[in-house]
Formats: structure tokens, C-alpha cells, sequence
């Protein structure tokens, strides 16, 4: 049997290592490719939860803002760290009252509240709210670069812009802003700067630290990696094992697949191709060490009429049976083989045709001496057989050439008898 095509190259030694190098290089892409995926989207996951807490915060701030606007804003009791807002002065609105009892409060308006609010959560969370106008009144409320260029394009109404930055220690934040516009809650304190409804009057950052974060990407990425290459050992040691027993499976079936296609498949001997092919190998080796090599052609007597009288199955339990002679007398280094019909070969190296003629002898007198039993049938047989010495760079053909002729040489001398050649 012989394979063809691709599968024939897995068969082969190289294909299986080729095959296995080829797999474990798909399994690595593949656990990288799944691992990196896996980080990529945690990450995206994180930072989706870091837009919806920016949000969150942004809407905290707006509500609060809100609900101080429609309150015309809160007062709190004056006292240390709780100062009047200087800049509701320059709008015209008196900031500070003093109760019956002589207490003195002092007003919150919207952007003061946010941004003592902003103070405590900084403090505890450390997320800042930043209040930015393009023409603000308090300078602290004057926008960064990017702070102004989102103002900007709020004027063409964008909804909300967000970016990471990292400061000159390397901390990184994330921003975001959202726009702010004017209800009718701010007119109020706004009069001098003719603020109309709906006009953007500025915009609040939420500024996020991100600290935690890139730490729990890190730990993230570091166990990741840590398991893809785990995973990936995994997936090669179970690549290697398996194809391994793969290559250890085909090779038994190559060496079957080797071994039927040169044995015959009726007496279990070497074919005729096997046959010859070591009988070439043993030519070539015995001009190489100058030894003898000695060569026996026999043939069964009368098979036909064997088929003809007792039916081809008889015919085949004969020639099993001569083949059983012939590996029971022959050495376990001797060639044996069946060349097609009722003819075989025997091959000996290292033995000189002396040797072997003593050896077709006790073959000749086995073969006459013990009939075949076929059934119910008794049936005796006899072999001719000749002998030949190879000699020194003999060619192949004209080996069997002269083995045939000594063969026939003992069947035109009555047969059941051998002859050298």
C-alpha cells in the first residue's frame, strides 16, 4: 500500500515534527490571542465603569447645583473656613445676613457649593469637580488647554468629551466634561453677564484619579500572562505527548504497511519483490566482505496436477506447508521467499555451496518425507532444487538465471533431487 499526497508527508518523521512545530505554533497564537482579548476587554470594561462613575459624579454635581439654584441658594452660619463667596459681590448680590439672634450666615450659591462639595470628595475619594467658564469670573474657574478646547466645541454642541492625562510625577486621570447651561434658576445671579436660557455658560471636569486602576490592570495583565503561559506549556506538552503517540502509531503502521507490502500473503515468507530486494542487498554485501553467498531455487513437482486433483485449497495447504520446511531448516538470518506458483528462494550469506547443498538435502528429504494432509486427503510431494555460489560482482539477474538452470537441470534428471549450478 503506499500513500500519496499530503498524508504521506505526515508519515514521514520530518512531517510529524513539522506537524507538531505547526500545531504548537497555533496553540500559542491561539492562548495569546484569547488572553490578550480577555485583558483588552477588562480593560474596556473598567473604563466603561470609569465613564458611568464620571457621569454619575457629573450628575451629582449638576443636581445639587440644580436644586441650590432653585433654592436661590443655601446659607450656612459663617464662621472659620466658611467665608463669604467675594465674587457674589461683584455680581450685585449681598452674600451675607445676620439672623435676631446676631448669628451670621453668609449665602452658598451653585458654583461654591460644587465646589466645596468637589473639596470633601477629594479628600475622601479623590475625584475633583472643576467649574470653567470661557469668560469666568473667579480665575480659578479659568479652563485648561483641552478644558477650552471642550468649551469650544460645546458651542457646536457636543455632549461630552473625556481624556486621559498624566502629570509631570507620571499620575494619570481620567477627565471628563460635560457642558453646563443657563436655566431660568441662574438668571437671577447672572443679570450683569446677560445670560440667555438655554446658552452655554460653561461646563464642569470631573477629574478621576486612575491610580487603582492601572494597578488592577497591572495585576490584571501580570496574572494573565502568567496563565497563557501556563496555558500555553499545557497546550504544547499535550501537543507533544499526542503527536508523539501519533508518530509512534504511524510509524508501527508504516512498518506494518513495510512488511506486508514484501510478504506473501498465503505462506507468511518474503514475495517476490522482498525476495529480491534482499537478495540484491546480500550480493552487494557479500562483494563487500568477500564472503560466500550461496543461492537455492526449488520448485514443487507436479503442483498442477495437485490443483487439478485435489482443488486449489488443497494446492495452497501444500505450499504453506513447504514454506514451514523451508523457514524450519533455514537459519534466522537466511533469505526465504516465494517467487510466484510453486517456486522459492532460498538465500544464505556466509555459506559456501557445500553448506548449502546439505541444506536443500535435508529440505528435499522433509518435503518428500511428510505428506500434507488436505482434508481427508494424504498428499506427497517432491521438490527439484538447484544450488549456485554468487560470485564476485555477480549481477542479481544472472544469479536467479543460473539457480533457474540448475533447478531445471534436477527436474530433467527425474526430479525430487538437488543440483548445483
Amino acid at each position: 500500500m503506499r500513500v500519496e499526497g499530503p498524508m504521506r508527508i505526515l508519515c514521514t518523521p520530518t512531517g510529524i515534527k513539522r506537524f507538531t512545530v505547526e500545531l504548537i505554533v497555533a496553540a500559542v497564537l491561539f492562548t495569546a490571542l484569547t488572553y490578550t482579548s480577555i485583558y483588552v476587554r477588562t480593560r474596556a470594561l473598567l473604563f466603561d465603569s470609569l465613564h458611568q462613575q464620571a457621569e454619575n459624579h457629573f450628575d451629582l454635581v449638576v443636581t445639587a447645583r440644580a436644586w441650590n439654584a432653585e433654592n436661590d441658594g443655601v446659607w450656612v452660619v459663617m464662621g472659620p473656613g466658611v467665608e463669604p463667596n467675594p465674587y457674589l459681590e461683584e455680581l450685585g448680590v449681598d452674600a451675607v445676613i445676620e439672623t435676631t439672634d446676631g448669628t451670621q450666615m453668609t449665602l452658598r450659591n451653585p458654583a461654591i457649593m460644587a465646589s466645596e462639595i468637589s473639596q470633601l470628595l477629594e479628600a475622601k475619594m479623590g475625584v475633583t469637580y472643576h467649574l470653567v467658564a470661557l469668560e469666568a469670573i473667579n480665575s480659578a474657574n479659568m479652563p485648561d488647554e483641552w478644558e477650552r478646547e471642550s468649551l469650544l466645541a460645546f458651542q457646536s454642541n457636543s455632549e461630552s468629551r473625556s481624556t486621559i492625562t498624566e502629570d509631570e510625577n507620571g499620575r494619570r486621570a481620567y477627565r471628563y466634561m460635560e457642558r453646563l447651561t443657563v436655566t431660568s434658576s441662574c438668571i437671577g445671579c447672572h443679570e450683569a453677564q446677560h445670560y440667555e436660557l438655554g446658552q452655554v455658560a460653561g461646563a464642569t471636569t470631573v477629574e478621576i484619579p486612575l491610580a487603582a486602576i492601572d494597578d488592577q490592570l497591572q495585576a490584571n495583565a501580570i496574572t494573565l500572562a502568567v496563565l497563557g503561559v501556563l496555558s500555553a506549556i499545557a497546550a504544547a506538552a499535550s501537543i507533544l505527548f499526542m503527536t508523539n503517540r501519533l508518530g509512534r502509531r504511524i510509524q508501527e503502521a508504516n512498518d506494518q504497511l513495510a512488511e506486508v507490502a514484501v510478504t506473501d500473503e498465503l505462506t507468511e515468507v518474503l514475495n517476490r519483490r522482498g525476495a529480491l530486494a534482499r537478495l540484491n542487498e546480500e550480493l552487494a554485501r557479500a562483494e563487500r566482505t568477500e564472503k560466500p553467498l550461496a543461492v537455492a531455487m526449488l520448485d514443487l513437482d507436479h503442483f498442477k496436477s495437485v490443483n487439478d486433483r485435489f482443488g486449489h485449497l488443497a494446492g495452497d495447504e501444500a505450499l504453506r506447508h513447504v514454506a514451514a520446511i523451508l523457514r524450519a531448516e533455514s537459519r534466522t538470518y537466511d533469505v526465504v521467499g516465494r517467487l510466484g506458483g510453486e517456486e522459492f528462494l532460498i538465500v544464505a550469506p556466509d555459506t559456501p555451496i557445500e553448506s548449502m547443498v546439505r541444506l536443500a538435502e535435508r529440505v528435499r528429504a522433509r518435503v518428500s518425507g511428510h505428506a500434507v494432509i488436505a482434508g481427508k486427503n494424504q498428499i506427497t510431494l517432491t521438490v527439484s532444487i538447484g544450488v549456485v555460489q554468487a560470485e564476485t560482482g555477480e549481477s542479481l539477474d544472472r544469479v536467479l538465471s543460473r539457480a533457474d538452470e540448475a533447478m531445471y537441470a534436477a527436474k530433467d534428471a527425474g526430479r525430487d533431487r538437488v543440483v548445483t549450478g
